[in-house]
């Protein structure tokens, strides 16, 4: 096998790599936003004071959400260390989702 097959594969296998991390960064942003539109529900089944309560995190995550999906979606043709750094900001916004998701849930259900 030559030096150019050899580079050739490497370089297949990083495509491969960058694609599966754009997937998964972009998984974990539906997840987030099933989770979302969950606690909405929740909210608009719950008392009108918890609902009242709520609104404005429910934005404050959507607004999140929206801004994670903007960064993932402008690094388009990002690739390497690029893509990883942007998975990773992914990655601490759907912990900063997962945080205000779990605080709101508290709020709807005190006696989780």
């Amino acid at each position: 096998m030559s030096d150019q097959d050899l580079e050739g594969r490497v370089h297949a296998l990083e495509t491969q790599l960058d694609d599966l991390r754009r997937r998964l960064a972009e998984s974990e942003l539906d997840d987030w936003k099933a989770r979302i539109d969950q606690l909405e529900v929740q909210a608009h089944l719950g008392e009108m004071e918890a609902e009242q309560q709520l609104e404005p995190l429910i934005e404050q995550m959507r607004n999140r959400l929206l801004d994670a999906r903007a960064q993932f979606d402008k690094a388009g043709t990002v690739a390497g260390d690029a893509l990883g750094t942007l998975t990773d900001g992914v990655r601490s916004a759907a912990k900063d989702l997962g945080d205000a998701l779990a605080a709101a849930a508290k709020r709807v259900t005190p006696g989780r």
